[in-house]
């Protein structure tokens, strides 16, 4: 565990890196990768591919158990609670928000076309990331 470690400045990096790993584990891997290792240096390079190697092993979303891995070996009990909460929020208003999707295109009558531009840029990040993780 690291003391020297500002607990809220980590969270806000989860936070961002909550906001920009769409895309399964390959993508998250590559935004862990590049916040908290390169930028943040919270855990090396090793250590989190170890954590990643050991969460994958382990039933149940492998980028959640990482990052609450990371936030453990950080912060402790607490910061790993935490971090779990601040991974999780984005997503879960993001998606309660987008399951009322089609009820407010059809309110404004506007057509739902445009939805199906949202598999390619899925792909896309996918894409990134596997180029990220390849260098």
């Amino acid at each position: 565990m690291i003391s020297s470690i500002n607990k809220v400045d980590f969270l806000k990096d989860v936070f961002l890196c909550s906001l920009g790993a769409y895309g399964g584990p390959e993508a998250h891997i590559g935004v862990l990768l590049d916040q908290l290792v390169t930028k943040k240096q919270y855990v090396s390079e090793e250590e989190l591919i170890e954590l990643v190697a050991l969460c994958s092993v382990l039933p149940g979303p492998t980028s959640t158990q990482t990052i609450v891995s990371v936030g453990y070996k950080v912060g402790g009990p607490s910061l790993a609670l935490l971090t779990m909460i601040v991974w999780a929020a984005p997503v879960i208003l993001l998606m309660t928000l987008l399951s009322f999707l089609y009820d407010i295109l059809g309110y404004f009558q506007l057509s739902p076309d445009s939805l199906r531009l949202i598999g390619p840029m899925a792909v896309g990040f996918i894409v990134v990331s596997a180029f990220r993780i390849g260098k």
